[in-house]
């Protein structure tokens, strides 16, 4: 999946009533199945620029398009819609479901997107058991420790085989182990071709081996 991000600047009022500038003017382009690593403190703007991409969140100048497509123009059900059938994103809070079971959170999103296809269940199983939950196919979100909750959330993105994955600080508060698994998993992604932007502060996550990496605090590329 290519993407071009062009000239993306945001700003947010902080509590006086003044802006402050999160980004600016950043840009950079990226093929389909490199990875990019987004360096910067905390704060320097690596959460913002990943929602901005996925289309959450729209920037005050500049554009994200992929694959032909300027996410930023679409209208709002038209981003959710690209978002769901293109974009997978890890986050640190995993963002499950907790109405449904391990097995449900897995697919949902495929299934909210309308594009399940038949053995559904047995390729979440399949998965499961890949990310080391093998019988936990119908534990409720709650009833996982924070390590198993992130798998979940990778399983999730290896489910539907998103084309463009997004992961911020994915290991943030997990175990070595939990932490490998979720690696592999990325690195499984990469190598069928899907293209991958990540922030981390884990040293592990070297692993990856990115192709480019942009300094957020520098403003450019290394």
């Amino acid at each position: 999946m290519n993407i071009e991000v062009k000239g993306v600047s945001k700003s947010f009022e902080s509590p006086d009533g003044s802006r402050v500038d999160v980004l600016k003017n950043v840009g950079f382009s990226l093929e389909k199945g490199a990875v990019l690593k987004l360096n910067g403190a905390s704060g320097s703007g690596k959460s913002t620029l990943l929602n901005i991409i996925s289309g959450l969140l729209l920037p005050d100048n500049g554009s994200v398009t992929i694959n032909g497509t300027e996410v930023n123009s679409l209208k709002e059900s038209r981003r959710d819609n690209f978002r769901a059938e293109n974009v997978g994103y890890i986050f640190q809070t995993f963002n499950l479901l907790s109405p449904f079971n391990v097995m449900e959170n897995v697919y949902a999103p495929s299934a909210f997107a309308g594009i399940l296809k038949p053995g559904f269940k047995e390729k979440a199983i399949s998965i499961l058991q890949d990310v080391g939950l093998k019988g936990h196919e119908k534990s409720m979100p709650f009833h996982l420790s924070v390590g198993q909750r992130q798998r979940v959330a990778v399983a999730r993105v290896l489910f539907t085989e998103y084309p463009l994955i997004l992961a911020d600080e994915p290991t943030a508060s997990l175990d070595r182990v939990s932490s490998e698994t979720v690696l592999n998993s990325l690195l499984k992604c990469r190598d069928n071709g899907s293209t991958i932007i990540f922030a981390s502060h884990d040293p592990l996550f070297d692993g990856l081996n990115p192709d480019m990496i942009f300094d957020l605090e520098k403003g450019g590329l290394l």
